[in-house]
């Protein structure tokens, strides 16, 4: 061996050096470990007939039969074993003093899964810009690496709980925002966003676009990168160009391949159509529920009207008796002052009936609040006394004490308790024995209100009382467990119809929500 081939040898690089025909005239160790081919099999040989060499890439001007001197670029050749590699070529000629080329240098190094990796990385970019551009969804690339290196700083000073200081300090998150720049957008994103050029939106700040009431979704993406979340989905508002608000999805990917770019890709669906469509149908709830309302009063209006009778008759006497007092050779004033607070108290119980009368049929929007359960279920049985006093029906509540507050609409919470009582007291109408319970219990994230009768029950299929129009009774609109269902929903719960130990039994849950 000489010294050359030992030095060749040492190199981990695959080095050969063949004449200007191709034919080879040394091959070291990292030739024989790279094509599998060894020294003694490979000098003499033709190369490009014992690799199969061909370009790389298209290449027509070029003949490697014919190849120039010095060159470098790409090939594929095939190895002893009949696996194909992707080489870094180069080619250096060693020349007489004529200029004549007396032997080729060639130094070769695989490429082969760098490319592959090339390969798959174009075709997934070329996949996802198709999809970035081709899906009915506007898509946002958002440059945060500004907004990375004003967050970092916080946890270093302490902030424990992010979300609540970024609440408590919006100018902060209104910065933030100003150095969130876009860098792409999609053509749905143009459209739904109503842009002319790409100017109009790419290179400006996400700030232009976020109105201060959406700020807390915006919040919870600040959070969800900071906690390394993959992704959140909310409904919120933004602006158009124009400063037109639309109601979107907002969807933010957190991949950890776009947390090291400093990138947050943003997709938002418009959904400002669904928005309209559950207004609507809210409204139509709303016309319907004062329709049952109104309905229910009118059953009652027997009994209210002897309810409301009652003070007045007792105010009416209490005024006679002090004209007559007043009257006397020697009035009683302290007998006059007292039927003059007797008068006070029933016009108060008179206005009292009035006002809720008043609160069962007006229409209004729905006003959620946090409330006692047991205090709502108080309220609409007063509403109620009279009525079932006048159909014989004796009362029972088993109210659960210390019950966590519902949030819920108190006008809507008293329909849904009248309703049930009222279509119980209906249904005993016939029975001997007419006895109502209504109880309130604590389950499991939930709290539960039951209401049982002594009646006959309920018909095979009890799911078909909650069907709009359909009713037992002959003077019915069989809307009112429809209503009641459609409420009760709204407020995230479920009412079920079953039949208890001896007559009907409706159960109302409705969840426990924590206030924020």
């Amino acid at each position: 061996m000489t010294t050359e081939s030992r030095i060749l040898d040492l190199i981990h690089e695959s080095v050969i050096t063949r004449d200007p025909a191709g034919i080879i005239l040394s091959w070291n160790a990292a030739s024989e470990a790279l094509y599998g081919w060894p020294k003694t099999t490979a000098i003499g040989c033709q190369i490009d007939d014992l690799l199969q060499s061909r370009f790389a890439a298209a290449a027509p001007d070029r003949d490697l039969m014919a190849p120039p001197a010095d060159w470098e670029g790409e090939l594929i050749r095939v190895t002893a074993n009949g696996t194909e590699l992707v080489l870094d070529v180069r080619w250096q000629a060693e020349r007489d003093a004529t200029g004549a080329v007396l032997r080729i240098v060639e130094t070769a190094r695989d490429i082969t899964e760098r490319k592959a990796i090339d390969d798959a990385l174009r075709l997934s970019e070329y996949r996802y810009r198709n999809m970035f551009e081709a899906m009915a969804v506007a898509f946002w690339e958002v440059d945060f690496t500004q907004v990375g290196a004003m967050l970092i700083p916080l946890r270093d000073q302490g902030v424990t709980d992010l979300r609540t200081w970024l609440l408590a300090n919006r100018d902060f998150v209104r910065r933030t925002m100003e150095r969130a720049i876009v860098l792409d957008l999609n053509l749905n994103g143009f459209a739904l966003f109503g842009a002319d050029t790409r100017d109009a939106i790419i290179g400006r700040a996400i700030a232009d676009f976020w109105p201060p009431a959406s700020e807390p979704v915006y919040i919870d993406s600040l959070v969800a990168t900071m906690t390394r979340q993959p992704h959140i989905v909310s409904e919120t508002r933004l602006n158009r160009v124009d400063g037109e608000p639309i109601d979107v999805l907002f969807t933010v990917s957190l991949s950890e391949n776009n947390r090291k770019r400093g990138v947050m890709l943003i997709g938002v669906v418009d959904i400002s159509a669904r928005k309209q469509a559950e207004a609507a149908l809210q409204r139509l709830q709303a016309e319907f529920a004062h329709a049952a309302r109104v309905s229910v009063l009118g059953e009652l209006t027997a009994s209210l009207a002897h309810e409301v009778n009652q003070p007045l008759a007792a105010i009416a006497t209490s005024a006679s008796a002090s004209m007559r007092w007043l009257a006397a050779e020697q009035p009683d004033l302290d007998e006059v002052r007292s039927l003059s607070a007797r008068i006070v108290s029933d016009a108060r119980r008179a206005a009292a009936i009035i006002n809720r009368v008043r609160a069962m049929a007006e229409r209004r929007e729905t006003e959620r609040q946090y409330l006692p359960l047991n205090q709502l279920v108080a309220e609409a049985v007063a509403f109620l006394d009279h009525d079932l006093a006048m159909r014989a029906v004796t009362l029972e509540t088993r109210l659960a004490s210390e019950l966590p507050p519902v949030l819920v609409d108190r006008t809507q919470l008293h329909q849904i308790v009248v309703n049930l009582v009222v279509n119980a007291a209906q249904a005993m109408a016939d029975s001997p024995t007419r006895h109502l319970c209504i109880t309130t219990s604590l389950a499991e994230g939930a709290v539960v209100l039951a209401v049982e009768d002594s009646g006959p029950g309920l018909p095979a299929h009890p799911e078909q009382l909650f069907e709009s129009f359909f009713t037992t009774k002959s003077s019915g609109m069989g809307m009112g467990l429809a209503i009641c269902r459609s409420l009760i929903e709204a407020h995230g719960g479920q009412i079920v119809a079953a039949n208890g130990a001896v007559g009907a039994r409706f159960i109302v849950t409705l969840p426990i929500t924590p206030r924020s």
